[in-house]
């Protein structure tokens, strides 16, 4: 090997490893801006490092206590990743267990609580298909009629992942986007095509989710009465 052929490895290897850094500063500093856009609709509101790959947002929205989380999903093999939107209500419900509806499951989301869950469900005509419902304890049953009615067209959406309810609130998990399939494909980026959770996006989650608990303490209230 000669003189110059190994500067110019040198060099080249140099130059990768420096747009190698680069591209990976690029990546973190989209990953922490991605709810600089949202963050406006709530009050009270604070981001987080979370320990994972995107931060965590909380604030207050319509007078109650929200949770945002990104979630980027690259477990599958061959298949390109999803950036999620974990939202999560926290407040109290007067629910006697957890009722969980995952679309479309393929066995690796492992932000799920589907797997967790004692008992699977069959769900009435008017639920969509292509899902797994299930509850815990086994036995106990949420007032699906008023699930269904309070979700609305939201769980007719492709995007929309999974609905959670539990004693502590509602969790809704919802597609942000795909990562770039060419950069995937052929760098392994894991730069998603939406890297910002946009208001139109976010508001109708965060409305359903108030509906949702709701429509529990309303049902909560009927029986009672």
């Amino acid at each position: 090997m000669t003189v110059a052929t190994m500067a110019a490895l040198l060099l080249g290897g140099g130059l990768f490893a420096w747009w190698q850094r680069r591209t990976q500063r690029q990546f973190r500093d989209e990953r922490a801006a991605v709810f600089d856009h949202c963050a406006g609709m709530f009050d009270a509101v604070g981001v987080a490092d979370s320990g994972a790959e995107y931060p965590r947002l909380s604030g207050r929205y319509g007078g109650a206590q929200f949770e945002l989380q990104a979630m980027l999903d690259h477990v599958g093999y061959r298949k390109v990743p999803s950036l999620w939107l974990s939202v999560t209500l926290r407040t109290p419900l007067p629910v006697g267990g957890r009722f969980d509806l995952l679309m479309r499951p393929q066995n690796i989301e492992f932000w799920s609580a589907s797997d967790s869950m004692d008992e699977r469900i069959d769900l009435p005509a008017d639920w969509p298909v292509h899902q797994i419902a299930k509850v815990s304890p086994a036995g106990w049953r949420p007032p699906l009629g008023a699930l269904r009615e309070a979700a609305g067209s939201l769980i007719d959406e492709p995007s929309f992942k999974e609905l959670l309810v539990s004693p502590r609130g509602v969790r809704i998990v919802f597609r942000v986007g795909g990562v770039q399939r060419a950069h995937y494909l052929v760098l392994r980026s894991l730069l998603p095509d939406e890297t910002r959770v946009e208001p139109e996006l976010l508001q109708p989650l965060l409305d359903a989710a108030l509906r949702i608990a709701s429509s529990l303490k309303v049902t909560k209230l009927e029986k009672a009465a």
